[in-house]
């Protein structure tokens, strides 16, 4: 019998990638310490001892279970000793450091209001100007300025240095961002003004990465002299270089909506098509047999350097080491695994940064790439057909679903959206990627040389326009997609360890993997029917330093009390992914001009609202502060907001207040204030900014 395609002695790296990834999530999921990577590790260099014993081959062979639990032991302490060293927080040296010398890891990424600098701390300096040497990696964001834009890798800045701990998401199954920065190193970040910094100069760490980025910027700056549409310069941009830093929302959104979002980010797809134009320039040494072996050599070389030019993202780079074991094999004139080389890829990744692990574009990427090589044959039901054409339409159809299967969940995990219709998209969009990779080289060759590329430009432009239009149409077609799926971690492990058991108990006709899948299915529905609890009716003030957002909801009904007299109805408003999950994806919005509303158990009128028998009032704007009466109204909870300008005796000479509730829009040192007046008074009193968001139930 053939083993199958997930079996170890086809796939060898599985039993070193499986390992090293329990001991990276071990590390992040459990408060454990660094050091505990000692017992494992013990423990496995005694399985081995035992196991290398001398013995005859029959002995050998039965302790066979002894060198796997060893190598596993062995394997699973280096996940956990490498992911510990990882994150692990740099220890500030003791004394005063007002100024700090950073290195520039990367170009200054234009934002919004500033501009984004990534970059490593080399030293501090104290008042007296003496250096010490420290490394931390920080994220500054400059005052936009012209020698702000003109900072790149290399850069040595000297600042202020105030840095500021990254603070979480507040708010409730929220993106963190903190979490974020700290699975790239980054734990502090820091606001500097034009005069709280300067350039000392230029000092780049690696020649090599200079190289790629001042390559990456010259191709960036021939795209734009081609005159292309501003979409499709946007669209090239991403798809040559990866750059989506100044990618239109809204066009994001159709390639979304149509699931072509995988060509917008340079991925294996991208370095799939350069390794096919590469080698198909390189026909000509096809010829000579002995130009076999340098052809798939130089084919690799350009693809690294494409993916270094293009920023070494993580699909790149798998599938660049996945193409390094398969053309290496070539040129030894050896066989190997597609599926062997792809945990090799996630293996040797790991073990250079293991907060890839966590990396949506890594799950992505590999998820898929494993799904097409493990479904490509089996869905591909007329790969043998004599028919062109029908050839053609099954490769395409089978990658597709293939690459879906894989990626489908963690992209609904991430991104809440479901492409309906991403098979009319692939089968328009695929087949004409490489002509774009090809036009579009040829193209930018051209306009370096200053030789004459303006109607070869028309032809990219058309291409490009073509596919955002489609992406258009797509998504304006009904149910082309469904917006705001919540997908709960829980049925992403599931989903995987489920599906790899169902695909080994078909493959192998074993009926031990089906039932293991079978009762794994019925342990999540167990628990889930144990946590089915009906949805009560809630009162939340969310984090957000904006605006005050006050939401009042059951299980019928969600209601956003605004302070925002104009809100942009298109603006998404903070506890979207809480609002998701519960099933509440169209509140109704209510602000200072809105009518009042009364249907029991609620009642609004603005700035006040009763829910569930518990009375609120919004307070953001001074109104109150003349306003007098004989018999106070009492008020259950009172949420201040930044407009109002009074204190807490203007209040509570009208109202009988309970609880304040202060929003994370209110001033610090206002908010402090306002905080010692409650509890000289008493009063029970939530910061937001401090204490993160406030959710009660009125019910008891």
């Amino acid at each position: 019998m053939n083993p199958t395609p997930l079996s170890a002695a086809r796939t060898p790296f599985i039993r070193l990638l499986l390992p090293l990834l329990a001991g990276i999530l071990c590390r992040e999921l459990l408060p454990v310490p660094t050091w505990v990577c000692i017992i494992p590790f013990v423990g496995g260099m005694v399985l081995w001892s035992v196991s290398f014993k001398r013995d005859s081959i029959e002995e050998q062979y039965r302790k066979r279970s002894l060198f796997g639990t060893g190598l596993f032991l062995f394997v699973f302490a280096i996940g956990i000793g490498l992911h510990g060293i990882r994150t692990v927080s740099p220890e500030q040296p003791p004394g005063f450091y007002p100024i700090a010398i950073a290195h520039l890891d990367d170009n200054a990424v234009e934002k919004a209001n500033s501009y984004y600098c990534p970059v490593t701390i080399t030293a501090l300096s104290d008042s007296a100007g003496t250096l010490v040497e420290y490394r931390e990696k920080a994220a500054l964001y400059l005052e936009k300025s012209h020698n702000a834009n003109r900072l790149e890798y290399g850069d040595l800045v000297a600042f202020e240095f105030r840095l500021k701990k990254i603070r979480p998401n507040a708010n409730p199954l929220a993106f963190d961002f903190a979490s974020y920065m700290k699975h790239k190193g980054i734990e502090r970040s820091q606001y500097l003004h034009e005069y709280q910094w300067r350039k000392l100069g230029s000092q780049p760490q690696s020649v090599f990465w200079s190289f790629a980025l001042q390559t990456r910027q010259k191709l960036a700056d021939l795209i734009q002299s081609c005159h292309l549409s501003p979409n499709s310069t946007a669209l090239l941009n991403a798809m040559l270089l990866g750059e989506r830093e100044n990618f239109p929302p809204d066009l994001k959104q159709y390639f979304s909506a149509a699931g072509l979002s995988h060509i917008l980010a340079v991925s294996g797809l991208h370095m799939g098509v350069v390794a096919f134009l590469i080698y198909l320039l390189l026909y000509p040494l096809s010829r000579f047999t002995a130009s076999q072996k340098p052809r798939a050599l130089l084919t690799l070389l350009f693809l690294w350097l494409y993916a270094c030019i293009t920023g070494l993202s993580p699909s790149a780079v798998r599938a660049c080491i996945m193409a390094s074991f398969l053309l290496t094999a070539i040129i030894l004139d050896r066989r190997n695994s597609s599926l062997n080389a792809l945990f090799a890829a996630a293996f040797f990744m790991l073990l250079y940064d293991t907060n890839l692990a966590f990396d949506a574009g890594f799950q992505m990427s590999f998820s898929a790439v494993a799904a097409i090589l493990l479904f490509y044959a089996p869905l591909n039901r007329w790969g043998n057909s004599p028919h062109y054409v029908v050839r053609w339409l099954s490769s395409c159809v089978a990658v597709s679903v293939a690459a879906q299967i894989g990626a489908l969940p963690i992209a609904i995990y991430y991104f809440h959206t479901i492409p309906l219709l991403f098979l009319v998209g692939n089968l328009f969009v695929l087949p004409l990627l490489p002509f774009i990779f090809g036009l579009s080289f040829l193209l930018l060759f051209l306009a370096a040389l200053h030789f004459p590329h303006e109607w070869l430009g028309k032809i990219v432009d058309s291409l490009l326009t073509y596919i955002e239009r489609l992406s258009y149409h797509i998504d304006r077609l009904p149910l082309s997609h469904i917006d705001s799926v919540w997908l709960e971690e829980r049925y992403l492990w599931l989903y995987f360890i489920g599906g790899v058991l169902l695909y080994i108990a078909f493959k192998n006709h074993s009926k031990r993997a089906l039932w293991a899948a079978l009762g794994l299915g019925i342990v999540f529905l167990i628990a889930d029917l144990c946590n089915d609890r009906p949805t009560r009716p809630e009162i939340i003030v969310f984090d957000s330093r904006q605006s005050t957002v006050v939401q009042l909801s059951d299980r019928a009904h969600c209601y956003l009390l605004l302070t925002d007299s104009l809100p942009d109805p298109a603006q998404e408003l903070v506890g979207k992914e809480y609002r998701m999950k519960h099933k509440q994806n169209r509140p109704e919005r209510i602000t200072p001009q809105s009518s009042t509303i009364e249907c029991p158990p609620l009642f609004i009128d603005y700035p006040f609202a009763r829910f569930y028998g518990k009375r609120l009032l919004l307070l953001d704007s001074g109104e109150w502060r003349n306003v007098t009466t004989d018999k106070p109204l009492t008020i259950d909870y009172a949420i201040v907001g930044r407009g109002f300008k009074g204190g807490i005796n203007d209040i509570l000479g009208i109202f009988d207040i309970q609880a304040f509730i202060i929003g994370a829009e209110v001033h610090p040192g206002r908010a402090l204030k306002l905080q010692n007046d409650c509890i000289k008074r008493g009063i029970p009193c939530h910061d937001i900014r401090t204490q993160g968001v406030w959710i009660v139930s009125p019910l008891p």
